[in-house]
């Protein structure tokens, strides 16, 4: 006749590793995974970005055009000397490489032959992600000390408090 396996907690407990010190065994000690292959790190986004520039570079606006556009939003916004000049350089090569991937999507295509996603895409969404990071990190600049404090008017808040909610 089948037991049905074993009850939880039945059996003799167990002893603190503590214990085990105090009566002179050793601890066992769980053995780390040694690494069975070593990964080439390659940063394969450069390499997309680089012949991505040469193809397009027509069609994408250079990086002193970009930044030059976002320093005068800034400057309209009067928050010139408050955002890092580190952050305004990443945006500005992360959006040139998000522009010249989807430059590159538009010529090439988004599929390859074998109906995989082309590389473009793939650096293309990173570059955007990461563009999207350092706007964010301006706009919180910008938010805080914009001399532009008032909020714009809301239409459809507007609407709900004359309704009463």
């Amino acid at each position: 006749m089948p037991s049905g396996g074993y009850r939880p907690g039945a059996g003799r407990p167990r002893k603190n590793p503590l214990e085990k010190k105090i009566e002179g065994k050793p601890a066992a000690v769980p053995a780390k995974p040694k690494p069975t292959k070593k990964i080439q790190t390659e940063d394969v986004m450069t390499e997309y970005f680089s012949m991505a520039m040469k193809e397009c570079e027509k069609e994408v606006p250079s990086a002193d055009a970009l930044r030059k556009e976002l320093e005068d939003y800034i400057a309209a916004r009067g928050c010139e000397g408050l955002v890092a000049p580190q952050t305004i350089t990443d945006y500005v090569l992360n959006r040139q490489g998000f522009l010249a991937c989807e430059a590159m999507n538009r010529k090439i295509g988004r599929m390859t032959k074998e109906l995989k996603l082309s590389p473009y895409v793939t650096a293309g969404s990173a570059y955007y992600k990461a563009m999207q990071a350092d706007f964010n990190l301006i706009l919180q600049v910008i938010n805080r000390y914009s001399g532009n404090q008032a909020e714009e008017k809301n239409a459809f808040l507007e609407l709900l408090t004359n309704r009463g909610f």
